[in-house]
């Protein structure tokens, strides 16, 4: 493992220049998509035009308007989709379920976390008409929607404690859910059913903005539901770029020379992220290994979220670092410059006596990251640099993580913020990091 190294910062525009391609192959799950690739484009007229001829084989999205044939209709549909003049667009949800959306959108309630931030990312702030969980105290970070109304009174923004009546009051053209996540997908069937319920005539939007394997996908399917597929490829393209970059630089890195490390849960000690989780995707991204994969696979239903470990599962898998992810209602992110609550957890967890002979512990190898740079969005990928770096300074000396968080603070929040002076968002400072250095 390497550990040494210089760290001078290089311009993030060099970063992104040098930067290799790397095919991300998936199915964009929108009717329409005929040939059944990553696009919405001439291609799928061309292969709708095959299957009423007789000369391609019929696909799950060639029937574009849904109306169980294929025919020169649905190729009317999609010329509309690409035109942006359609009225209707069917998509699959992160259920897996088609979900069918009348166009244009122009008042949109998101209940989800991710979900707000991605409608501003895309630049569609104006769509927005309330949040699910209340947003009011985050004015720096949100300042032109902080202001907007809740319709849910827990952070969660859970469909049961949803203010159906307030909703339906906004007259909504559709409904971003919470169910945004990978983990979120088990009680995601009986939270829709109770969006459905009670709000039988408002659409529903229910996309994975979080993790990263399967960000550019959704964010592509958003673009096309909002009407902001410019944007969405602009944000794509950002993304791609550094996550490729850092999945190039780690792919080949051998099991046994990566670092082992964890992913706690600052608020509930011992609950720790599993690897097909959004912030398990942070760290395997950066080239670490997740002591959790020792507990849970990819074929157990945790994977996808937290785990309830205890000291000794730690103990035994003795990791060389500890992070510890800190929630951003108050604690840590854009609103606050005070460090104290990371501090205090940092200072917790250091001196539980009975992970003293832990190495993270004895080395003082335990990092607070706040959630603003691994929850989702896109702002995963600041958190990976932060941990790449951190992990292989050689291999990513010309990487500034913190450049790469103004670049998204700069492109895609829009705010006026300086992310060296303001904000609490990691503890011990970056500038001594590693500690011990």
């Amino acid at each position: 493992m390497i550990k040494n190294g210089f760290v001078g910062p290089v311009l993030a525009c060099i970063l992104m220049a040098s930067s290799p391609a790397i095919a991300v192959d998936f199915v964009l799950e929108i009717y329409g998509n005929a040939d059944m690739n990553e696009f919405l484009d001439e291609d799928d007229i061309q292969y709708i035009k095959g299957i009423i001829e007789g000369t391609n084989e019929k696909t799950k999205f060639a029937d574009a308007n849904c109306d169980g044939n294929v025919d020169e209709q649905d190729i009317e549909q999609l010329r509309a989709i690409l035109d942006g003049r359609e009225t209707q667009i069917t998509y699959i949800d992160i259920l897996g379920e088609a979900e069918t959306l009348n166009k244009p959108i122009k008042r949109l309630v998101n209940m989800g976390y991710n979900g707000v931030e991605m409608t501003r990312i895309l630049g569609a702030e104006d769509l927005l008409v309330a949040y699910g969980a209340d947003r009011s105290a985050h004015k720096k970070y949100l300042p032109e929607l902080s202001s907007l109304p809740s319709v849910s009174p827990d952070e969660g923004a859970q469909a049961e404690n949803a203010d159906f009546e307030r909703i339906i009051m906004l007259q909504p053209d559709a409904l971003q859910t919470n169910i945004e996540r990978a983990s979120s997908t088990t009680a995601g069937r009986a939270q829709k059913d109770i969006f459905k319920k009670n709000l039988p005539d408002v659409p529903l939007i229910s996309l994975n903005m979080r993790e990263l394997d399967v960000l550019v996908k959704n964010v592509r399917t958003y673009g096309y539901l909002i009407d902001h597929e410019r944007e969405a490829e602009e944000f794509i393209k950002w993304y791609t770029e550094y996550h490729d970059l850092f999945e190039s630089r780690t792919k080949d890195i051998p099991e046994e020379e990566r670092p082992t490390a964890v992913f706690e849960y600052a608020s509930q000690p011992y609950n720790c992220y599993a690897s097909g989780s959004n912030l398990g995707q942070v760290l395997l991204l950066a080239g670490g290994k997740n002591i959790i994969d020792e507990a849970v696979g990819p074929d157990d239903p945790q994977y996808k979220g937290m785990i309830a470990t205890d000291a000794e599962f730690i103990v035994k898998e003795n990791p060389e670092y500890i992070f510890e992810a800190v929630a951003s209602w108050g604690d840590g992110g854009y609103e606050t410059d005070d460090l104290s609550k990371m501090i205090a957890s940092r200072d917790h967890l250091l001196n539980r006596s009975v992970l003293a002979n832990v190495d993270a512990v004895k080395d003082e190898q335990v990092y607070c990251l706040d959630y603003f740079l691994l929850i989702g969005a896109g702002n995963n990928i600041i958190g990976t640099a932060y941990l790449a770096k951190l992990f292989y300074p050689d291999l990513f000396q010309d990487i500034d993580p913190s450049a790469i968080h103004q670049e998204y603070v700069d492109r895609f929040c829009r705010i006026d913020f300086d992310v060296k002076e303001q904000g609490a968002f990691l503890y011990p400072p970056y500038n001594r990091w590693p500690v011990g250095a």
